[in-house]
């Protein structure tokens, strides 16, 4: 029996690492992929218990359709600072997000966000309310509002959210169930960077991003390409329709990809999500006021 198709997986060093200071005094880390003579820019926004480092073969496919590539580790993940899978509430890593927006892109004509699950409910909250530079948001797998957690896990949540809400533990899962190509499985639970830590207020934050989002889904009127994995086991894609009908219609464009698991960018099937961002990538787009 043959082996079932698996794109090639690419592991492109990055070209620079380093750090900003956020408001609270935090090193929180980014990381770029240079393009010598650049489209544009993709700034990448990462998803719970992982790093910008682990889309280095998204990297790598960025870099050869002409973009250069700037991802930031979120506060509590990869090489940031902070307690693992903490939150102090949603605001902090929003403004983090919006820092790291405010310094990326250098003179590149056009920015746009490819953010997953966790990092894509940052990216959206990120741009509400003040003008944002970017021209354009890609969402995969967009945790605007969880599947429920088993009963143990919501019990162990009320009784830490009274004792100890910011003890960061080790939550037990599959990665099996989001993520379908094995060697990105296997890769995850051998890097160093990557965690399964949770405190009881973390879960806190996607009610949080999902209630600022419907009361401004009239301020997101930037293009976004939003990716549904079909076999989604962390986010409730049909809850989170209540948003999609409040944002402007003509802005949005929508797909459900049936048999795909929750990290769509990590999918065996990836290259069928990469050829829909790639013909919507190629359309003209806005360039952002704050722009060069």
């Amino acid at each position: 029996m043959s082996l079932p198709h698996l794109p090639a997986l690419e592991d492109l060093e990055p070209t620079e690492r380093g750090h900003f200071v956020a408001a609270d005094g935090l090193r929180i880390a980014w990381v770029r992929w240079e393009h010598p003579n650049p489209v544009g820019r993709v700034l990448l926004s990462h998803g719970y218990g992982e790093h910008a480092e682990r889309y280095r073969h998204t990297a790598a496919w960025l870099l050869r359709l002409g973009w250069s590539v700037s991802g930031l580790d979120h506060r509590g993940f990869g090489r940031s600072e902070g307690v693992r899978g903490d939150a102090r509430g949603l605001g902090p890593f929003v403004e983090d997000f919006r820092q790291f927006l405010a310094a990326e892109g250098g003179a590149a004509p056009r920015r746009l966000v490819l953010a997953h699950s966790f990092g894509a409910l940052v990216a959206l909250c990120a741009c509400l309310g003040a003008p944002t530079p970017v021209g354009g948001l890609v969402l995969s797998s967009p945790a605007l509002v969880l599947r429920p957690f088993p009963w143990s896990i919501r019990l162990m949540e009320r009784i830490l959210l009274r004792l100890a809400p910011h003890l960061s533990l080790d939550l037990p899962n599959n990665k099996d169930l989001v993520c379908s190509d094995p060697r990105l499985v296997e890769r995850y639970w051998a890097d160093p960077l990557c965690h399964r830590r949770v405190t009881a207020a973390f879960p806190g934050v996607f009610p949080e991003g999902f209630k600022l989002l419907l009361e401004g889904a009239g301020d997101l009127r930037l293009p976004i390409l939003v990716l549904e994995a079909g076999e989604d086991s962390v986010a409730d894609h049909e809850a989170a329709r209540a948003l999609w009908a409040r944002v402007p219609r003509e802005g949005v464009e929508r797909h459900r990809l049936a048999g795909f698991r929750h990290e769509i960018f990590h999918d065996r099937r990836r290259d069928e999500a990469q050829a829909l961002v790639q013909a919507w990538m190629g359309r003209p787009f806005r360039v952002p006021s704050g722009n060069p």
